[in-house]
C-alpha cells in the first residue's frame, strides 16, 4: 500500500525566486608566444577574457567562432590549438541594456598559430567596448602586477591550466609551433599594424583578410634549445623542469630528423654562444 505523498504549495510562482534571466555565454581566452613568453589577449580594464553571448540561434560553438573572428583577422587554413575547459557560473551584464544574469560559460583556451596573432584590427577603437583588447604578460598577471575582477579571474586560470596540462601531456605541440614558425616576433614587434591601414577599418570594427599579408610560415627546422625555450615559456619562472628529460620526451615523438646543421636559436641571434644542432619536424 503506498504512502500519499503531499507539498505545501508556495504562494508565489517559483519563476519569481529564479535569476531574472540565464545568460549563456561563450568566454574565449586567447594564448599567444611572443619572445619566448607566453601573453593572453585580455578586455581592457580589470575584467577578464573576452566573452561573446550565445544567441538563441546558435550553438556555443558558434559563438566561440564569432568571438574570434571579431577579435582576430584570422585566415581559414591557419592551425590553432582550442581546448574546453569546462563550464563556469558568473555574472553579466548585457551590454547596451539594464539587464543582468547570471551566466553559465563554457570556457576555451586557445592557443594562435606561431606569429598569427599580428593579424588583426585596431582593437583599442572595437565599436563593442566589451571586445576592446590588448595581449597581457601572464607572468604580469601571476606575481600581481595586472589586475583581474575577481568573478573574471577563475575562468582566466582555469584556461591556463588547461593550455599547461595538453603542453605537458603532449610536448609534440611545441614542435609543431616551432616547424610553423618563421621568426620569433618580440613583443614591440609583432602584431603591429601601421596606422594609415587600421584607419580605414575603424568603422567596420575589422577589415578584410585582402588588405593584410600573412606572416610567412617556417621550414619546418627547428632546435632542441628553441623546444626547450618555448616550452619553459608556457609556464612560471619557478616551475621545475627536468630539461634533460624534456628533451627525451622531444625524441621519443619520432617526429624529428637531425640534419648536419647549427643554427643560431630564434630570438638570440646576437648572441653568439646560441647555437645548437638542427632538425627537421616531420609530424
Amino acid at each position: 500500500m503506498s504512502t500519499p505523498f503531499s507539498r505545501s504549495i508556495p504562494p508565489y510562482p517559483a519563476r519569481d525566486t529564479a535569476p531574472k534571466r540565464l545568460i549563456v555565454t561563450a568566454s574565449i581566452t586567447t594564448f599567444a608566444i611572443r619572445d619566448w613568453s607566453l601573453c593572453v589577449l585580455l578586455r581592457e580594464g580589470p575584467w577578464g577574457p573576452p566573452m561573446r553571448l550565445v544567441l538563441g540561434t546558435e550553438s556555443v560553438a558558434d559563438a566561440v567562432e564569432r568571438t574570434l573572428d571579431a577579435l582576430l583577422l584570422w585566415p581559414a587554413h591557419a592551425s590553432l590549438v582550442q581546448m574546453k575547459a569546462g563550464w563556469q557560473e558568473q555574472q553579466v551584464c548585457v551590454w547596451g541594456s539594464t539587464e543582468e544574469g547570471a551566466a553559465v560559460s563554457l570556457i576555451h583556451s586557445v592557443l594562435l598559430r606561431a606569429n598569427r596573432d599580428e593579424l588583426r584590427a585596431n582593437l583599442q577603437q572595437h565599436s563593442i567596448p566589451s571586445l576592446r583588447v590588448t595581449w597581457v604578460p601572464v607572468a604580469e598577471i601571476e606575481l600581481g602586477r595586472r589586475m583581474i575582477d575577481p568573478e573574471a579571474f577563475p575562468s582566466l586560470q582555469t584556461a591556463l591550466h588547461t593550455l599547461r596540462s595538453q603542453i605537458q601531456r603532449n610536448p609534440e605541440i611545441v614542435l609543431r609551433f616551432l616547424a610553423d614558425m618563421h621568426t620569433m616576433r618580440t613583443a614591440e614587434s609583432a602584431g603591429v599594424i601601421p596606422q594609415q591601414e587600421t584607419n580605414v577599418f575603424l568603422e567596420q570594427g575589422t577589415g578584410p583578410m585582402i588588405a593584410f599579408r600573412e606572416p610567412e610560415t617556417g621550414n619546418g627546422i627547428l632546435t632542441l634549445a628553441e623546444a626547450t625555450l618555448l616550452y619553459r615559456a608556457f609556464f612560471p619562472p619557478d616551475e621545475q623542469i627536468d630539461l634533460s628529460n624534456l628533451r627525451r620526451r622531444f625524441l621519443a615523438t619520432n617526429t624529428l630528423q637531425l640534419i648536419n646543421e647549427d643554427r643560431p636559436v630564434r630570438g638570440r641571434e646576437m648572441d653568439w654562444r646560441r647555437v645548437s644542432r638542427a632538425y627537421k619536424y616531420l609530424g
